[in-house]
C-alpha cells in the first residue's frame, strides 16, 4: 500500500514537472508578440477601413448601374419604337442586340402593352453566371422597365436586367487591392517589428548578460549601460542600484572573512602564524620533490621573567623575540608561534644541513641579546632547537616527533641546537 502510495505521488509529481517544462516550453518570445499584436491591429485597421469604404463603393455602384439602365432602357425604347409600331420582331431584336451587347446588359425584353413578351435578348452565359446571378440578386437592381411610346400613346414596354460581371471584377479587385494592402503593410510592419524587437531585446540581453556575467564569476563591479527607452531606463537603474548593493555587502563580507580568517591563522600578540597556519602549511608541502626542515624552538628563561616583571614584560619579551626570529630566516620561509614560548620554523628547499645550522646559530646570537623592558629593566632568553629534514618517505608525525625529541635533547644540554 505504501508503495502504491509512492507510485500515485511520483506520478503527480512527473505530471505537475511535464506541465511546467511544456508551459515554459510553449512560452512566446517577445519578438513573436510585437509580430502578433502588429499584425492584428494591421487585420482591424484594414477591416474598420476597408469595410465602410467597400460598401459605399457598392452602394455608389448599384445607384450608377441603376441609372445606367434608365438611360439604356431610354436609348432602346426610341430605337425600337418603329419595329414595335410595324410589328418587326427582326428589326427589334437587331435594336436590342446592337445596344444591350455593349452595355453592362443581361436580359432585354420587349413587350407589348398588356405586358405579353415580344422580343427577347440575352447575353451568352459566361462560366461564372451562378455567381453573376447571385451577386445581381444581393447588389445590383432586379429590373427596369420603360414604356415605348408612339405618338403619346403607349405601345409597350422595355424590361432590362443588370449584368454581375463588372461587379464581380470590381469586388476581385478590391479584395486583391486589400491583400496586396495587408502583404505590404504586413512586411512593413515585421521591419518595424525587427527595429524594435533589436533595440528592445538589446537592451534586455545586456541586462542578462551582466546578470549572468554576475552570477558566474562574481564580477559585481559590472554596471548595466544607460538605455534611451525609460522603462529599461529606470529597470537598468534599479538592477545597478541592486549591484551595488551586493558588491558592497559582498567586499563587506570579504573584508570579514579576511580578518577571521587572519585571527583564525595567526598569534594575535606576536601576528606570526599559529600552530593551525603552521601544520596547513607543512601538509601543503610536497615531500617528494623538495626537502624541508623543521625546526621546533623552547625558550630558555621566560617563565622568570613573566613571573618577575609580569605577563606584560613577558608579552613585550616575546613580541621582540618574534620579531628577531622573523629576520633569521627567508622570504620563502616560515616562523609560527606554537604557545607560550614556543616557536617553530619551516625551511623550504634546503639543500644542505648547513643552511638549517647556520640560521640556528643566528637565531642562537640574536635572541639572547638584552631587551629593555618599559621600567627600564633589561632582560633576556635564549632557546633549545631541535630540528630535522625531511625525506621522500617522510611522514608528517614523523617529521614532527623527531624535531621535538631533538629540542628536548638540547633542553637537556641546557640549550644549542640539535639535529633529530
Amino acid at each position: 500500500m505504501c508503495c502504491s502510495w509512492q507510485r500515485k505521488k511520483g506520478n503527480r509529481v512527473k505530471r505537475l514537472f511535464s506541465k511546467r517544462v511544456s508551459s515554459h516550453r510553449t512560452r512566446p518570445t517577445l519578438r513573436r508578440m510585437f509580430q502578433r499584436i502588429h499584425l492584428m491591429i494591421i487585420a482591424v485597421t484594414l477591416l474598420l477601413a476597408g469595410i465602410p469604404l467597400s460598401l459605399l463603393s457598392l452602394f455608389t455602384l448599384r445607384s450608377y448601374a441603376e441609372h445606367n439602365l434608365h438611360l439604356v432602357a431610354m436609348t432602346i425604347s426610341y430605337t425600337s419604337e418603329a419595329a414595335v409600331v410595324f410589328n418587326d420582331k427582326s428589326a427589334a431584336l437587331d435594336a436590342l442586340n446592337m445596344i444591350a451587347k455593349h452595355e453592362q446588359i443581361a436580359e432585354a425584353t420587349i413587350s407589348n402593352a398588356q405586358h405579353q413578351v415580344w422580343v427577347r435578348w440575352q447575353s451568352p452565359a459566361p462560366s461564372n453566371e451562378r455567381v453573376n446571378r447571385l451577386l445581381r440578386g444581393w447588389l445590383l437592381p432586379s429590373a427596369v422597365t420603360g414604356p415605348i411610346e408612339h405618338k403619346g400613346q403607349l405601345i409597350g414596354y422595355v424590361s432590362l436586367k443588370a449584368d454581375g460581371a463588372m461587379l464581380v471584377h470590381f469586388l476581385g479587385y478590391v479584395l486583391l487591392g486589400m491583400l496586396c494592402c495587408l502583404i505590404l503593410i504586413a512586411l512593413l510592419s515585421l521591419c518595424l517589428v525587427q527595429r524594435m524587437h533589436t533595440g528592445i531585446v538589446d537592451e534586455l540581453y545586456a541586462i542578462a548578460k551582466v546578470a549572468r556575467q554576475v552570477r558566474e564569476r562574481r564580477t559585481y563591479s559590472l554596471r548595466v549601460p544607460h538605455s534611451q527607452i525609460a522603462e529599461i531606463e529606470e529597470l537598468s537603474r534599479g538592477f545597478n542600484s541592486l549591484l551595488m548593493e551586493v558588491e558592497s555587502q559582498h567586499d563587506s563580507l570579504v573584508n570579514e572573512n579576511g580578518v577571521l580568517s587572519y585571527k583564525a591563522l595567526h598569534d594575535p600578540l606576536t601576528g606570526l602564524p599559529n600552530r593551525t597556519c603552521f601544520m596547513n602549511m607543512l601538509e601543503s608541502f610536497d615531500l617528494q620533490q623538495e626537502q624541508v626542515c623543521v625546526m621546533f624552538l623552547d625558550g630558555d628563561g621566560f617563565k622568570s621573567i613573566n613571573d618577575s616583571w609580569g605577563h606584560a614584560a613577558g608579552d613585550r619579551v616575546l613580541i621582540e623575540v618574534a620579531h628577531r626570529l622573523s629576520q633569521q630566516i627567508r622570504k620563502t620561509d616560515m616562523v609560527a608561534r606554537l604557545g607560550g614560548d614556543e616557536f617553530a620554523i619551516l625551511l623550504r628547499n634546503i639543500e644542505h644541513s648547513r643552511e638549517a645550522e647556520r640560521v640556528a646559530n643566528g637565531i642562537l646570537r640574536a635572541v639572547p641579546q638584552p631587551i629593555t623592558l618599559a621600567n627600564g629593566v633589561q632582560v633576556s632568553m635564549t632557546f633549545s632547537i631541535g630540528f630535522t629534514f625531511s625525506s621522500p618517505a617522510s611522514q608528517l608525525n614523523e617529521l614532527l616527533e623527531r624535531a621535538d625529541s631533538a629540542m628536548y635533547q638540547s633542553k637537556q644540554r641546557g640549550g644549542g641546537w640539535s639535529i633529530g
